[in-house]
């Protein structure tokens, strides 16, 4: 992994509560974490049989993973929020497919137009955190994904560990998206 490329970006969003939203009306199925091809499509590659797979089983890595960080720092561990994940989910896809990366889509969209989309505007705090890495050379274990894109979070200098590490941050939504050479994860904490 000499040339692999990671770009991290953080920010954070406070939603004011407006209204009651119905996130699990609207369709949203429960789950933990999402898993992300390209146009839905799965196939093999240098990540093993499935894209599905692999993507889901670094999501629920890292968040068993994170879990672990926050409970040896003596905080508790973060619930999984279907509707974040859903977003996580649909941003890492919208990045792959886009070919782009950071807090703000090409169109404009941020957070906050992101999470109203889903009907999930009334958390009182969100923040998201991204990573990305592109490169022939990326090391498709599972485990190494998981270690790289959490020690980087823990690492950064730039709000990750502040934000995995926030003792108000009570739910989680992560997604992990992959095409050819490239892996993007997205992880939203918050409270309600």
């Amino acid at each position: 992994m000499t040339s692999l490329s990671k770009t991290l970006i953080a920010a954070t969003l406070a939603t004011l509560v407006t209204a009651p939203a119905m996130a699990q009306s609207d369709g949203i199925t429960a789950a933990s974490t999402r898993g992300s091809t390209l146009y839905g499509t799965d196939r093999s590659g240098p990540w093993g049989d499935s894209a599905y797979t692999f993507a889901l089983k670094v999501s629920t890595s890292i968040y068993k993973t994170v879990n672990l960080h926050r409970k040896k720092n003596g905080l508790g561990e973060l619930e999984a929020d279907p509707g974040l994940g859903v977003v996580a989910g649909a941003y890492s896809g919208d990045m792959i497919t886009g070919d782009f990366f950071g807090h703000f889509a090409p169109d404009g969209r941020d957070l906050g137009a992101r999470l109203a989309e889903a009907n999930l505007a009334h958390y009182d705090k969100v923040a998201e955190i991204l990573w990305d890495a592109s490169d022939q050379n990326i090391d498709w274990r599972i485990e190494e994904t998981v270690r790289s894109s959490v020690t980087d979070w823990l690492r950064s200098p730039e709000g990750h560990r502040e934000a995995l590490m926030d003792p108000e941050a009570r739910i989680v939504g992560i997604g992990t998206a992959i095409r050819d050479e490239r892996v993007v994860i997205t992880m939203l904490l918050g409270s309600r």
